[in-house]
């Protein structure tokens, strides 16, 4: 009796807030100790620029609500003419929980806590849904959270898409429908709980969203076949599901309206290549500790390191085969094996994919091409994987008969998925690593105050490297939006009023500087009204040569600055406060 009582509130006690903090302690161990030093200038990814677009929005938000701005249209890029931000990777529900800390301490020491929390709550949430599934078993939970939370899905997505790391809903989602199926709440609490969690889940990430919202159909039908009995208690959840759906819709009807009228008619660029490998469910990447075996493997699977998550492990695969062999019979046994199956296969995409080879057709070809599918990476599918395989490990781990077998068979379940804890990615540049010492990204005129005698407030820059070549968003978010950017690496697409002529196109398409001409440059600035051209000078060698036939640069705090207005009073100012 008490431990089902105990299964019934497994987050109102004082061992699931124990477990939170060692999954936070872990989390910091595994990737926080290397930005400690300077966290507002290093960030966990920061050998990848995507992180920039998060570290922007989590300073955006506020900022717009603070200055009574639309924080869902913005001329702060791609100046003057803007940009929607619905189908940008924003995460406002994030950036607005952690706006205290961000105007505190900046918005890179905001994105690093964000970086190193969402493993954390992650493998808390599939703690808390692995506990309620096993009577309460912490040793099987345990493990099953950490499979989730710490999972190649999660931990590759820490190098450069926090906002697709954000995934400790899913868990309570399944929590809570699991509540309602069996009784414990009734149709009031599902409306309001499972509404409150879509929503928070559209603020962090609609590409989940949609995929959550596909993944609980698929597992309600399979619930249907597999639990014959269950039919009449399953379809009393259509209504309060369509009710916390309404719900949740209402809550975040300004973000549906700008999704609706800020649909691009250009699909992200390239989402067929970002598909699973099948032998990277067995063959790690050298995001894990144990890839070192595989690394010449790796490099032929699909997509990049970040998206690379659909590797398992053996010791993982091995209880799945085991949970097959004695629950195969059993209608939830079936039932989480068939979704296993269903969710791989969803990651494969449209083509068997092998050694990085295109074999055949898989049933995602169907699909893939069709409204919001068109949308989707399929290897993120890797993310039902990943908490299917944790839920049937904890199962196992709890029912089986030798002690042995029962502890160190899920042990090595989580050392194959230990992350590669020397890997300069996760260091943030201008680290020291095991492996290399990059310089720092942010100049040093973004770091103090500087920028405000040497750029006017609201003046359009031209900032250089562009768009993902560079970290510009990174200096336009910690100067509090001094100055607008033409550009701004903060959606995929180019708008609409930088794709003609084919000057200002050159390099709004972000080509790189071998390819664009001093011409290309100067209408580009007429285009967009740039009065300045600011160019990282640790990365400035390939566009001097374009550049200096512009002008003559103003040397300060790691930049280069071209003023376009060549007055002399301009130059005088320059020269006088931009030091």
């Amino acid at each position: 009796m008490h431990r089902a009582s105990e299964a019934r509130s497994p987050g109102r006690d004082g061992v699931s807030l124990l477990v939170l903090v060692l999954y936070g302690v872990l989390s910091v161990l595994l990737f926080g100790v290397r930005v400690l030093p300077h966290p507002g200038r290093l960030y966990v990814g920061g050998l990848t620029t995507d992180p920039q677009v998060f570290i922007w929005s989590l300073a955006w938000w506020p900022h717009a609500l603070l200055h009574g701005e639309n924080p869902f249209v913005t001329s702060e890029v791609w100046a003057p003419v803007g940009v929607n931000l619905a189908w940008a990777q924003t995460a406002p529900a994030l950036a607005l929980a952690l706006s205290p800390l961000t105007y505190l301490a900046g918005p890179v020491v905001s994105y690093n806590v964000a970086a190193v929390l969402m493993p954390a709550l992650a493998a808390w949430t599939a703690f808390l849904l692995c506990r309620r599934l096993t009577n309460g078993a912490i040793w099987p939970s345990l493990v099953g959270g950490y499979l989730f939370g710490f999972s190649t899905y999660v931990v590759a997505g820490t190098l450069a898409h926090v906002q697709t790391t954000a995934v400790f809903v899913v868990p309570l989602v399944a929590l809570v429908v699991l509540q309602f199926v069996e009784g414990e709440i009734d149709a009031r609490a599902l409306v309001l709980r499972l509404g409150l969690l879509l929503a928070l889940q559209a603020l962090l990430e609609t590409e989940i969203l949609f995929t959550m919202t596909l993944t609980l159909v698929v597992s309600l039908v399979l619930a249907a076949i597999f639990f014959r009995d269950r039919r009449s208690r399953l379809m009393s959840l259509v209504a309060p599901l369509a009710g916390a759906y309404a719900v949740a819709g209402l809550l975040v009807s300004p973000l549906l309206y700008y999704l609706a009228v800020g649909a691009s008619a250009d699909n992200p660029p390239a989402n067929d290549a970002f598909v699973g490998d099948l032998l990277n469910f067995v063959a790690p990447t050298h995001i894990e500790a144990v890839g070192w075996w595989a690394t010449r493997l790796a490099h032929h699977f699909p997509a990049n390191d970040a998206e690379r998550g659909t590797y398992i492990g053996l010791p993982a695969l091995a209880i799945v085969v085991l949970f097959a062999r004695s629950s195969w019979r059993t209608r939830g046994g079936r039932l989480l094996l068939t979704a296993l199956l269903l969710s791989a296969g969803a990651a494969l995409g449209s083509w068997l994919t092998v050694d990085g080879r295109r074999l055949m057709q898989l049933p995602w070809v169907h699909l893939g091409s069709r409204p919001f599918f068109s949308d989707l990476m399929p290897v993120r599918f890797s993310l039902y994987t990943a908490l299917v395989t944790a839920v049937i490990v904890a199962l196992w781990s709890a029912a089986a008969a030798n002690p042995w077998l029962r502890i160190g068979l899920p042990a090595l379940a989580v050392l194959a998925l230990a992350p590669n804890v020397g890997l300069a990615e996760w260091a943030g540049p201008g680290a020291r690593t095991l492996f290399a010492a990059e310089p720092p990204t942010i100049p040093r005129l973004f770091t103090g105050g500087g920028y405000r005698n040497c750029l006017q407030k609201n003046e359009i820059v031209l900032a250089l490297p562009f768009g993902a070549r560079g970290n510009s968003l990174i200096w336009q978010a910690k100067s509090g939006f001094w100055f607008r950017l033409a550009g701004g690496y903060v959606v995929n697409t180019v708008p609409p009023a930088f794709q003609r002529p084919e000057a200002v196109s050159t390099l709004a398409s972000n080509e790189p500087p071998a390819r664009i001409t001093p011409e290309d440059v100067r209408a580009f600035a007429r285009a967009a009204s740039v009065s300045s051209i600011v160019l990282n000078e640790a990365q400035g060698g390939p566009w001097r040569n374009v550049l200096d036939q512009i002008g003559r640069p103003h040397a300060v705090g790691g930049v280069l600055i071209y003023s376009l207005d060549r007055t002399r009073a301009t130059r005088d100012r320059l020269a006088r406060t931009c030091t």
